[in-house]
């Protein structure tokens, strides 16, 4: 019987993978997951949890402004926090506080990061939203450490929706991660982490900047809760993270393309699934979840 690795490389995707964990990883990050677990975590660092293709770059954006108490733009791409993929000499480079992001499960965290109480931000998004993205972005974008060239996703729709349904993408299945974080103070008693919504953010972004600075113990004025809402537009925050930043820990992309910003809007999905493919991920979406898919 085919590995979830071994099913998804037979259906397009084209980095080398392997089962890490129960989960589908790239192999060349294999290693540095192993090490994830014991990596030094300070009091005050902040974490952002996220599925990926939630608003993990709109989100980090805001939380370092907010520590920095104004509308402006951090130095470098979010790339250069990565829990998971940058070394330990890469992070520990960061001043404090640090805004460090992460896919990985609250299990697969140091656990430093509940003995210390650390701040911690969760983003969940609309998961169909979440698969056009990551479709999106696989099928134009190449690896850095891809020497061919080759387009990350290289087949069909259809089979991208399977492999999303049966937990075969690259990371952590989405139904796995999402049960973790949903549940997280049945895990960590007492542990209090701020619960954002992507679709709340984008109807008033204001208020959701406002709840996170609250829970950093941070607040700041109206017109400066404004101002960085203005700032991490889409189109704002696109032209600098290609034109304005630091491109250091930029991936490289086909076409030239940034691959991590394509339209951020809701609801995309309803131009992209079939009425058999939106039923049969409806039915998955309750069967796992135990709720009715909302949107």
């Amino acid at each position: 019987m085919s590995t979830p690795a071994e099913k998804a490389m037979a259906a397009g995707v084209s980095v080398d993978l392997v089962m890490l964990d129960g989960c589908v990883q790239a192999a060349f990050l294999a290693d540095k997951l192993k090490t994830v677990k014991y990596l030094p975590i300070r009091d005050d660092d902040i974490l952002l949890c996220t599925y990926p293709k939630s608003g993990t770059h709109w989100t980090w954006e805001i939380l370092n402004m907010i520590v920095a108490g104004k509308a402006e733009y951090a130095k470098h791409w979010q790339n250069s926090a990565w829990l998971e993929y940058r070394t330990e000499e890469e992070l520990e480079e960061l001043a404090s506080p640090r805004i460090l992001h992460t896919h990985l499960l609250p299990s697969q965290l140091p656990d430093a990061v509940w003995d210390k109480r650390c701040k911690v931000v969760y983003v969940r998004r609309n998961a169909k939203d979440c698969l056009v993205s990551a479709y999106s972005q696989y099928s134009k974008q190449i690896w850095k450490d891809n020497p061919l060239g080759i387009r990350s996703y290289t087949g069909t729709w259809e089979a991208f929706v399977d492999l999303f349904l049966d937990g075969c993408l690259i990371g952590v299945p989405y139904f796995k991660h999402t049960i973790e974080w949903i549940n997280i103070s049945e895990a960590h008693k007492g542990f209090e982490i701020c619960g954002l919504q992507y679709e709340d953010m984008k109807k008033d972004c204001v208020q959701e900047i406002r709840r996170m600075a609250d829970y950093l113990g941070r607040p700041l004025s109206d017109t400066t809760y404004q101002a960085i809402s203005d700032a991490c537009s889409f189109k704002k925050l696109k032209h600098a993270n290609e034109k304005i930043k630091d491109q250091t820990y930029h991936f490289h992309w086909q076409d030239g393309s940034s691959g991590y910003f394509r339209k951020g809007t809701t609801g995309d999905w309803k131009n992209w699934f079939t009425v058999a493919q939106s039923e049969r991920f409806d039915k998955v979406y309750e069967e796992r979840l135990k709720e009715t898919f909302p949107y």
